[in-house]
């Protein structure tokens, strides 16, 4: 890895013990290595930094971050405060990529000169309440990159030049943070293109617990909300993060 790594991808995990080692070990695994490695730990009473801390092993430039919040944002933006790469990449901790993940987006960078970028979200596993909603989701965000852009949180890539410029997430938003920073670089002149491939698999655990029908509710709402009203800063459904969520699930 260089001396200025070219990415940076930054993790915020909140009692994420039984699904960051996944994800880990696909970045641990990537063709492509000129990258870091930031995990903030949000205030996890799990054994989340134990699992984290493992792997400084194998990859001797993660590094762990303890965060005395919440707030996925504030991780995320407490992440990007120490990364030192020319572009940030952030995943949510229960996603996990293939093999050349890094090595593709690096091309794709080179060759279309974007500010910032998204991946199709695949079912993990491979459930049909997965692939009707991740479908539809990434239908329309690749339809709208060019006019009204927006990603998922499970993958977002910014030049980090453009994320300062901005001031990082809203801390304030309660749910739409991702939607709404690719919103505000865009207003700026920031570029963003959708790509299919490389392959970006995401947990379906939120789905399978709360059934297609209130999943869907809650993803047409928030979507009708931010185009029509505004960032959703108070809570218009209940919505948790954190592994914890899922753990009463029979």
């Amino acid at each position: 890895m260089s001396t200025t790594p070219f990415f940076s991808v930054i993790i915020p995990a909140h009692n994420e013990e039984k699904n960051i080692e996944r994800l880990l070990n696909s970045l641990v695994e990537q063709s492509y290595q000129d990258f870091e490695i930031i995990v903030s730990n949000s205030d996890s009473i799990d054994n989340t930094s134990e699992v984290v801390e493992k792997f400084k092993t194998s990859f001797p430039t993660l590094r762990l971050l303890e965060e005395k919040t919440q707030n996925v944002s504030a991780a995320r933006n407490g992440g990007a405060k120490h990364a030192v790469g020319q572009w940030l990449v952030f995943f949510d901790a229960d996603v996990y990529v293939e093999k050349h993940f890094l090595k593709a987006m690096f091309k794709h960078i080179q060759v279309d000169r974007p500010s910032m970028a998204t991946a199709w979200n695949r079912p993990s596993p491979a459930s049909w309440r997965g692939r009707i909603i991740f479908g539809m989701m990434n239908r329309i965000v690749q339809l709208i990159q060019y006019s009204q852009p927006a990603a998922n949180g499970p993958c977002i890539l910014m030049r980090k030049s453009l994320f300062e410029k901005l001031g990082g997430f809203d801390q304030t938003i309660f749910f739409g943070e991702d939607y709404d920073i690719v919103k505000r670089a865009f207003k700026i002149g920031g570029i963003m293109r959708v790509y299919r491939n490389p392959l970006l698999f995401v947990s379906t655990r939120r789905f399978d617990k709360e059934g297609i029908i209130v999943s869907l509710y809650k993803t047409i709402t928030a979507l009708l909300y931010q185009i029509f009203i505004g960032p959703v800063r108070k809570p218009i459904f209940k919505y948790e993060m954190g592994g914890q969520y899922y753990e009463d699930k029979k």
